[in-house]
């Protein structure tokens, strides 16, 4: 019994006094609700200022990026609802006067509604026994694929008082017209983006008009020295507002990053604690655990960035920013510096940048490339170190990722046809040779049919739903399978009018609808997995801008979504005997590439197109979906911010999710191309595009405005690779209808010249054995194909728009081609570029940013951009390094450069000189907390709360003021510094003296308070200065017992390491405690 009790003892909760934890910890402060309405305006302020109906000229003040993004989406939008009443729907009606098809269905609106150009009726009609859904076998898709190419010289039937045939040719031009006022349109749309955003960006004015980027700086580069060498290349009259040095701080950043996430996790379990100790009479040491927990890991990030701030790599310099009084400076520093490769070449030594003198450039002196620098907030400091043959290798390693995305996806979407081609009966049931040798229940044409008396026949002589004999009492023999032989042919392919009769397999007929279901949900399922690979993939790819990797984004999921959807379920559904060979045997055989069609036919329509169709509905739904929820959560938070704990988390209640432009675009466009693809065949895609873009202006513009924080400011190219990729959706479009148009059987066409159809019938050739097993097409019928009269013409119009993008491109490309070879061979000069062209009505950079005319960041300092205001608002306890440790570590570099064989073998004076800046940090500690890291700090946590210890108060989160000498001014030569502006301030309430006697002690936790006794005495970090008081510090001497001892000495002794004689003891946040 007592080994039992004691089990249980250690199971049981343990719970300590609520009286000596507020004794320890202090009350809960409440929280500040106008300080989170005043965080809240400084990114929502444009959510009282527009109106969700506003024009989009308004839009201006979001960037040239937001603003063009509704712009396109806007006409886009006005030019799918013309295509949707014509052609859209009246295409739809036409196909709708067919009859082909026995149930009323989407494929009713479809082209292979249509019928035979000979027959007006059901395809039942012609004792093909609902041949658009009971079979899916190659060899009766083959021969519908032959019976509608065999009308040519048939006498066309009547439907709706019309002929079918001359029907057919005017739908046909009418779906040309359609597709050439959207070429027209998407070229003019394309054509006016270039200009448009030219024309914003002339008039709004941002920093990035007077400042410019320079590359190619030694790795040592002083500030100063960069400074004069400018303002002596670009001689009088030229002043430098702002120079911005950036560095190596990806892991640093990463880190920082961390940090902050870690110091609000401890803020929260900190107030756990304390609001669980004013509400109940004991508390869980689980929660005090945890709060030691984050304070264990606060330390070791705050250690990590110390020694990442000492890695000699950190510090050296990438790129600078530089930002010049007014534009002119601008345009002068850009024609005086060569820009091209043979000028830069051909420059003296001395007119080369030499660092003042220092480091390898004093010796060998390098030209500096200098361009137009992008905005603030464009930028990814974090990605700047890394060099284009770099981000070359990751982008070819991405590239192949996506692949296998695009594989999987594939896989996912193969599942269908595999299903509904009889997957799941491949081991049961009779064998197919039996079938065929035994029974009856095929027509003709391959179709399923069961005569009365065979009904009646085969299932009496089924064992199970039958009496398994002849009704004279004789055995059935070899019939007594017929009946599962037929029930599993039919149901497999669809034939629901045969449920009832085969009621003992209605499971096949579930496997099929299941089917029907995967197709849908299968292409959905990917396209959201593929979302956020891609975007991961991408953002791996390290681009230096923000829109640079926007593209990226939208570009790939465009492609891979795009091929998902339109592709992988054309591939998936086609017959190609060639690939099915080379996997038969294989685990994937019967997976992959089983499906039946070689030609568009009604059945095609049927398992294809209508899944596409359905899956392009949802995808609009999905978007108004999220748009919804997120509207949803909005108000959910804002209801339930009462029950927030800490400052951070009721700023979080009121702050919205980020507006992706990236996503957007990709998705946007995938939907054009999809849609542009079938609509000649579907023409109700028409009809649901334009309900999609129509929608998706109002509640994305609803989204913006009253739902999302202030976006980041984008350039022009997401629209410009968005308005450029629009005009080749007409040539996809033109090539499927040209298809799907030629499957009906017409005379050839006037048009079309008797030597282009020869010359077709050559091209064609080489593909002639891939289609005839299933369609008995060959090269002479598909080169008809092309040239007859539905299709003759929109096979011109491909050519013509194709030739009409191939001259437009490849002028553009040439002429850009031929720019930029001009450039570096120093033959143009660079102030011709519109770049660098001066805007005569940008005014002074003092006077915009005074008179508020300028837009956006007025700085390129990494802690004042607005996308990396959460990595630096917890920073306030870290002492970054000062301008003199900089200059030491730039020293120590100096020292093991041999001019004439570059750096030294052995680097130890430069170490010895630099103290360990030289050496880098140990790589456990150059990435982010691995999961043995958070068990060991939590199994440090639990020990300590078990001896009893206690960790000092976390810092408030707000900035103590420094003295003159514990701080260096901040320059701009280091991009890491702490922000200390903007952060939310959490006090403690004084609490009665501790129990321990701890009184008057100064525990050296960064920039913050701590509340010890009656005195409440705040020190800086490791300086030793007293603020609000004078007199000297209390001396604390290093590996002493704290005043009180106890529990609290046992603490520390377990939180941190023995001291050496007279060294420095490590603290809480893991700074110096002199």
């Amino acid at each position: 019994m007592s080994g039992e009790a004691g089990c249980l003892g250690k199971l049981r909760p343990k719970y300590r006094l609520s009286e000596a934890v507020l004794e320890e910890y202090g009350h809960w402060e409440p929280l500040d609700e106008a300080a989170a309405r005043d965080e809240y305006l400084k990114s929502h302020a444009h959510h009282g200022v527009f109106d969700v109906t506003c024009h989009v000229k308004e839009l201006k003040e979001f960037g040239e990026g937001v603003q063009m993004y509704f712009f396109m989406l806007k006409h886009i939008a006005m030019l799918f609802c013309v295509l949707a009443f014509l052609p859209g729907l009246l295409l739809a009606v036409f196909n709708g006067l067919g009859d082909w098809y026995d149930t009323a269905d989407l494929e009713r609106t479809m082209l292979g509604n249509y019928g035979l150009i000979s027959h007006n009726g059901a395809g039942s009609d012609l004792n093909l026994t609902s041949a658009q859904a009971t079979s899916r076998s190659i060899s009766m898709e083959g021969y519908v694929t032959a019976l509608f190419a065999s009308t040519v010289d048939s006498h066309p039937a009547k439907m709706g008082g019309m002929n079918k045939r001359s029907l057919l040719v005017a739908m046909s031009a009418l779906d040309l017209a359609g597709l050439l006022a959207f070429f027209g349109c998407s070229m003019y749309l394309m054509w006016y983006v270039h200009s448009r955003t030219s024309s914003l960006d002339a008039s709004a004015t941002t920093i990035k008009d007077y400042s410019v980027r320079v590359e190619g700086l030694p790795p040592d580069t002083s500030e100063t020295a960069l400074k004069d060498y400018l303002l002596k290349a670009t001689g009088e009259g030229v002043e430098i507002v702002e120079l911005e040095l950036c560095r190596c701080v990806d892991h640093l950043l990463a880190l920082v990053v961390e940090r902050g996430a870690v110091v609000n996790e401890n803020k929260l379990t900190r107030a756990m604690v304390q609001r669980t100790a004013e509400v109940s009479p004991r508390v869980p040491e689980s929660l005090i655990v945890d709060m030691l927990y984050s304070r264990f890991l606060l330390e070791e990030l705050t250690e990590s960035i110390r020694q990442e701030q000492a890695f000699t790599k950190t510090n050296e310099v990438v790129t600078a920013f530089v930002t010049f009084s007014t534009p002119e400076g601008l345009q002068r520093v850009m024609q005086t510096l060569p820009r091209s490769f043979v000028k830069q070449w051909r420059m003296k030594p001395e007119s080369k940048f030499n660092n003042g003198g220092i480091g390898g450039a004093r010796i060998k002196p390098v030209a500096l490339n200098i361009s137009a620098a992008p905005e603030p907030s464009d930028i990814q400091y974090e990605n700047l170190e890394y060099t284009r043959m770099e981000r070359v290798a990751r982008a070819i390693a991405s590239n192949a990722a996506k692949y296998l995305v695009l594989l999987i996806g594939f896989l996912l979407v193969s599942l269908a046809p595999a299903m509904r081609l009889g997957i799941s009966g491949l081991n049961s049931g009779p064998d197919q040779r039996q079938c065929s040798a035994s029974c009856s229940y095929t027509d003709g044409a391959g179709s399923y049919v069961l005569s009365t008396e065979n009904r009646n026949l085969y299932k009496g002589c089924d064992p199970e739903a039958g009496t398994g004999a002849l009704p004279n009492k004789l055995d059935c023999e070899g019939q007594a399978i017929c009946y599962e032989c037929f029930c599993r042919a039919s149901l497999n392919a669809g034939n629901y009018g045969e449920v009832v009769y085969c009621s003992r397999f209605s499971s096949v007929m579930g496997v099929y609808t299941l089917a029907q279901a995967v197709a849908v949900i299968g292409v959905v399922i990917a396209n959201f997995l593929i979302e956020i690979a891609i975007t991961w993939l991408v953002h791996q790819e390290k681009h230096h801008t923000r829109t640079r990797e926007a593209v990226g984004i939208t570009r790939s999921l465009f492609l891979t979504t795009l091929i998902n959807t339109a592709f992988s379920n054309l591939v998936a559904n086609m017959y190609l005997p060639g690939p099915a060979s080379v996997i038969k045997g294989s685990f994937l055989d019967g997976y992959v590439f089983t499906g039946s069609f070689a030609d568009t036919t009604p059945n095609w329509y049927h398992d294809v197109c209508r899944p596409i169709t359905i899956s392009l509905f949802l995808t609009t739904v999905i978007v108004h979906l999220k748009i919804a929820f997120r509207w949803w959560w909005r108000r959910r938070c804002l209801a339930t911010r009462y029950q927030c704990l800490t400052q951070w988390q009721l700023e979080e209640a009121y702050t919205g999710h980020e507006f992706t432009l990236a996503l957007k675009y990709g998705q946007h466009l995938y939907v054009i191309y999809v849609v542009m693809m079938y609509s000649s065949g579907v023409p109700l895609m028409y009809i649901l595009a334009a309900v999609h873009f129509s929608t998706c202006y109002w509640s994305e513009k609803y989204e913006l405005l009253r739902l999302c924080r202030r976006p980041l400011n984008f350039s022009r190219d997401l629209a410009v690779y968005f308005s450029s990729s629009v005009p080749f959706a007409a040539l996809w479009h033109l090539a499927f209808s040209v298809w799907f148009y030629s499957l009906f059987g017409l005379p050839k066409s006037p048009i079309i010249a008797k030597a282009l159809r020869q010359s077709l019938e050559h091209s064609v050739a080489v593909f002639k054995g891939l289609m005839p097993a299933a369609s008995s097409l060959t090269p002479q019928l598909v080169a008809w194909r092309f040239t007859q009269n539905s299709s003759a013409h929109l096979f011109i119009g491909f050519i013509a728009c194709g030739g009409a993008l191939f001259i437009y491109f490849t002028t553009s490309t040439w002429l850009a081609l031929v720019r930029g070879l001009a450039k570096q061979l120093g033959l143009l000069n660079a102030a011709n570029d519109s770049e660098a062209v001066v805007q005569q009505a940008v005014p002074e950079f003092s006077t915009a940013v005074r008179s508020r005319l300028l837009i956006g960041p007025a700085s390129y300092a990494v802690q004042q951009n607005p996308a990396y205001t959460h990595a630096f608002v917890s920073m306030e306890e870290l002492e970054w390094e000062t301008k003199k440790e900089t200059d030491a570590k730039a020293a120590a570099v100096n020292l093991a450069y041999d001019p004439f064989s570059g750096f030294t073998a052995d680097p130890s004076a430069a170490i010895a000189a630099g103290g360990d800046t030289g050496a880098a940090p140990p790589m456990a500690t150059r990435r982010r907390n691995t999961a043995a890291n958070r068990l060991r700090a939590r199994q440090k946590a639990a020990a300590a709360v078990s001896a009893g210890a206690t960790p000092p108060l976390m810092p408030s989160n707000k900035v103590a003021p420094m003295m003159a000498d514990s701080l260096s001014p901040r320059t701009s030569t280091s991009q890491t510094h702490p922000r200390s502006s903007g952060a939310p301030e959490h006090r403690l309430v004084a609490q009665p003296q501790p129990p321990f006697g701890m009184q008057e002690q100064a525990f050296a936790v960064g920039a913050g308070r701590d509340v010890r006794g009656d005195s409440r005495q705040s020190w800086t970090a490791g300086k030793g200065h007293q603020l609000g008081q004078s007199g000297p510090k209390p001396p604390a001497v290093a590996g002493a017992t704290p005043a009180g001892g106890g529990p609290k000495q046992e603490f520390m002794s377990a939180a941190t390491p023995a001291a050496g004689n007279g060294g420095p003891t490590r603290g809480w946040a893991g700074l110096e405690l002199q």
